[in-house]
């Protein structure tokens, strides 16, 4: 297929372009990593003189609590309504194989 010279020009700068865009991509990685780890130092820096009262402490403690019984409760009630639709399919097979 031919190409005139203005259609290889403008492919051969796409190339160009296109490496060019490449290894600016590259080089912002880097620095993006070098800002997020300078970040991450100084907030965990700054997190360390926080002191949380021990009243809130105990209020999470208690909705933790909370949520695990209920979560618990949930699982415990999901197991015996499954049970119980897994029992009546079997039973169903049991006596539609018995010709009931």
């Amino acid at each position: 297929m031919y190409q005139s010279k203005k259609e290889a020009a403008i492919r051969g700068g796409q190339l160009v372009q296109n490496e060019a865009s490449v290894g600016k991509a590259l080089g912002g990685k880097s620095l993006a990593l070098i800002t997020a780890g300078a970040a991450s130092l100084t907030a965990g820096s700054a997190n360390a003189a926080i002191t949380v009262p021990p009243e809130l402490l105990e209020v999470f403690t208690d909705l933790a609590l909370a949520f695990g019984t209920l979560m618990a409760a949930g699982a415990i009630l999901f197991g015996v309504i499954r049970g119980g639709v897994a029992l009546f399919k079997i039973a169903g097979r049991v006596f539609s194989a018995a010709g009931a």
